[in-house]
């Protein structure tokens, strides 16, 4: 079942719950949320349960509570909302810590290690130390996520780069221009290949972050200065 697929069934607003008794499976997978205009919840690093969830409709046996649904579930503490349909075997995801975009418009997709997920959440099998990124994306021109490659640490006083990148459907990231970049009290654009010389004067953390018309916005980026 793809997104699209379920995006064109609609649906009412109803909420989701793992099955009692579930317990940890020990399997931790990391959860960022962003809505359509500003980033819901970042990175978070979330265990799922084993078991399954059985809420509204969907019966036991069918979507597994550790799947990308189970991960969303723990990492909202049950603050979302969608509807089970028996035909798919998966649910419609209607709102997301409150954000329901409007179903003509603008859906809820799902991203795993930055490849857009072609299937329902129940669907979606994970595994550990994965990323899973929920977005509003728009129904008339499908976006991309950015991404931001940086060095991890860096010199105060010696320049580093940061590189802006967007990710296609399959995962691979293109350098992209003109993109702002957001951090340490400043903002950037980058250049042709995507770039942005930083130098930092002191000894610091600096959090970046990506934004650009028609893009998800980048997770944030942190490059520890020191002297």
């Amino acid at each position: 079942m793809t997104s699209r697929s379920i995006l064109a069934l609609g649906g009412a607003s109803l909420a989701l719950a793992v099955a009692p008794g579930a317990a940890l499976a020990g399997q931790k997978v990391s959860v960022r949320i962003e809505g359509a205009t500003r980033s819901l919840q970042s990175a978070r690093t979330v265990q799922t349960p084993s078991g399954f969830i059985t809420k509204f409709g969907a019966p036991a046996g069918v979507c597994p509570a550790d799947s990308a649904l189970g991960a969303l579930n723990v990492a909202t503490h049950g603050r979302w909302k969608g509807k089970f349909y028996t035909s798919f075997n998966d649910f419609l995801i209607r709102s997301v810590l409150g954000e329901a975009p409007n179903v003509k418009t603008g859906y809820w997709g799902i991203w795993v290690n930055n490849r857009y997920a072609t299937t329902g959440a129940c669907e979606i099998k994970l595994k550990p130390a994965d990323h899973v990124l929920f977005a509003v994306d728009s129904v008339k021109k499908h976006e991309h996520p950015l991404g931001i490659i940086a060095p991890a640490k860096a010199t105060a006083g010696t320049p580093f780069t940061l590189k802006v990148v967007s990710y296609s459907d399959k995962g691979k990231a293109t350098p992209l221009a003109g993109a702002h970049v957001r951090g340490g009290g400043l903002s950037l654009v980058s250049g042709k290949r995507g770039t942005v010389p930083v130098t930092a004067g002191a000894a610091i953390k600096l959090t970046y972050t990506a934004t650009d018309p028609g893009y998800i916005r980048s997770a944030a980026t942190t490059v520890k200065v020191t002297k």
